[in-house]
């Protein structure tokens, strides 16, 4: 309901009181009833106004507009109190109609619905009796009945302003007596179904019943002991009273709607607080549960999930129920409530409560999108557990594979430049016992060879120094370092790196050495191959794939062994990821991509 609309609803409200307290105000004969008058006109501010709270908060909307309605009703009721015959008759045949309002709006609390076959019954009956025993008397009732909550008048009122001739014998003598025996039994039934209801309601619902029904109750049972003393022809102060609890239970029924209402939102408020607030202490959906049963203080509350992807029915998914036990598709219980929501992720969750939540449905919404972010919070929790384990076993596999590294550029020293260094130094020292025995001739011949030797060590080293970070990589790039790289490959290598320019050299390194392991996985294992090809671009991200047309293998998690998961990891360290593509026969795509700003 928007703003102006309330403002023009709130001014009607006003409007109507102010002229039924006119109307009153005019009749000299109700000046010493000044007391009904009041708790009429107040009625309509009640009935009107609880009912304006409950159309403008939304969830009781169309509850809000029937109590609206009734308190409209009310106040022709209050035309009762006139001494014009014309608006006291219209006042007295609006009672009428107000049974059947009021009766309406108390069975069909909070939702604006009847719910229950007996309070249908109760409504439809209500309305056949006014409209066949008590409208069509109109013309034919000199007087109408004495006294009633609907007027203060008790003696020397209007007489019916509709009526047609005289009142028939047979008006006063059957049909009266067999109308007010029935409203005595609709009286009697509505009490009969408000105490079956609360009887039934479960604990959180009683909380905001009780008010509204205790009230109901009170107002269908005075109404019954009211209409029985009259038809007995009972006089004095027990019909007055029962004449008053009549008339006083109706605001008495308007607040208990507005207590009602505000106990609701107290409830639902704090439950719902409960809720979000306890979520970052629950880690698996066993604890979800019962935190979502101390929240909505419902025991037998239970929780249901599921993935559902986009093409999946509800009734084809495999549910989970909060012990982590396989179910099928959740089902409402016997006087049990099912609501279910979905996450934009594919998250489905179900929940089972007690079936007076089914009137809610907004906060079951409210309460399912909590429970999917528990959800979600607790498997964002666990992939992050797990992608911390994964760097911590990332880690080790780096600091393990630096020391095999050193150990393997230890070993190449040593075997290599170390042992050409040691000979050098040996015909370093013959060559000067020689010069020293003046042999020079021999002497200058053994120095002069071993320049050959030393332009050797020096390529040893040189490609040993490859091996650890080429030289081409650090002057001119990756494109040039893999192209170089390319032309000593056994099987053809094609390379596209147009636009690439210079990276970061983390990058670079990173990159490179994949390609390269790439490379050597190519040589190694892809029989048959005769063309690789490398492509890296730049757009936002560094891309590359290494694809070759070799025999290829049935990739899998656990089918790339060391090479691929040392690639993974240099990729990693430098916030990258790598696929592996292959089967057999159609040989092996390796893609990876970088982010190019950390």
């Amino acid at each position: 309901m928007t703003n102006r609309k309330l403002t023009a609803l709130a001014s009607l409200g006003v409007a109507l009181c102010a002229t039924s307290v006119v109307i009153a105000a005019a009749n000299p004969v109700t000046s010493g009833r000044g007391f009904y008058v009041t708790v009429s006109v107040l009625t309509i501010a009640a009935l009107l106004g609880v009912g304006l709270y409950a159309w403008h908060r939304g969830g009781a909307g169309r509850f809000g507009q029937i109590l609206f309605a009734t308190g409209i009703c009310w106040f022709f009721v209050t035309f009762a109190n006139s001494d014009v015959p014309f608006l006291y008759s219209v006042g007295r045949i609006a009672g009428w109609v107000f049974e059947v309002v009021l009766a309406y709006a108390l069975l069909s609390y909070p939702t604006g619905r009847l719910e229950s076959r007996g309070a249908r019954a109760i409504v439809v009956f209500a309305a056949l009796l006014i409209a066949l025993l008590y409208l069509p008397s109109i013309p034919f009732t000199a007087q109408y009945p004495l006294p009633a909550p609907f007027t203060a008048c008790q003696v020397g009122c209007p007489q019916n302003f509709f009526l047609a001739g005289s009142e028939p014998a047979f008006l006063v003598d059957v049909i009266k007596p067999i109308r007010d025996a029935l409203a005595i039994a609709l009286y009697v039934g509505a009490v009969v179904v408000l105490a079956s209801r609360l009887r039934r309601a479960g604990l959180n619902e009683r909380r905001t019943l009780v008010p509204v029904l205790g009230a109901a109750t009170l107002r269908f049972a005075a109404a019954c002991v009211y209409v029985a003393l009259r038809r007995a022809g009972a006089d004095g102060w027990l019909l007055d009273a029962a004449v008053l609890v009549a008339l006083l239970s109706v605001p008495a029924t308007a607040l208990g709607f507005l207590v009602g209402l505000v106990q609701w939102r107290i409830y639902s408020g704090g439950a719902l607080g409960r809720l979000t607030t306890g979520l970052g202490e629950t880690h698996d959906p066993g604890q979800l549960r019962d935190l979502l049963a101390r929240a909505l203080e419902e025991p037998r509350a239970e929780l249901y999930y599921a993935d559902l992807p986009a093409d999946t029915a509800a009734t084809q998914a495999a549910w989970t129920d909060s012990a982590g036990a396989v179910v099928g598709a959740p089902v409402a219980p016997p006087h049990g409530c099912l609501h279910e929501a979905e996450a934009e992720s594919g998250l489905r969750v179900a929940l089972v409560c007690e079936e007076d939540f089914a009137d809610r449905p907004a906060f079951l919404d409210a309460v399912c999108a909590c429970l999917l972010s528990g959800l979600e919070r607790q498997r964002l929790d666990a992939a992050l557990a797990g992608s911390l384990a994964d760097v911590a076993a990332s880690r080790q596999r780096l600091v393990g594979a630096a020391d095999n590294a050193r150990q393997q550029i230890e070993r190449d020293l040593h075997d290599g430049a170390q042992q050409q260094l040691v000979a050098l130094r040996v015909k370093l020292e013959l060559a000067r016992e020689a010069l020293e025995q003046e042999d020079s001739g021999r002497g200058t011949e053994m120095v002069a060879g071993l320049g050959a030797e030393v332009e050797e060590i020096i390529e040893e080293v040189r490609a040993l120094a490859r091996g650890i970070y080429p030289a081409l990589l650090a002057s001119d790039g990756l494109g040039e370092a893999l192209r170089a790289t390319g032309q000593r490959s056994a099987v053809p290598v094609t390379i596209d790196a147009a636009g690439l320019g210079r990276l970061p050299a983390e990058t670079e390194r990173a990159v490179y050495f994949c390609c390269l392991e790439a490379l050597q996985n190519v040589a190694k294992h892809a029989d048959g191959a005769t063309a690789i090809r490398i492509v890296l671009s730049r757009e936002g991200e560094l891309r590359f794939e290494i694809a070759d047309d070799g025999c290829g293998f049935a990739a899998g998690p656990q089918n790339g062994g060391s090479g691929i998961t040392g690639m993974r990891d240099r990729l990693a360290a430098v916030g990258g990821q790598l696929w592996v593509e292959s089967a057999p026969g159609q040989g092996t795509r390796v893609r990876g991509r970088l982010p190019l700003e950390r």
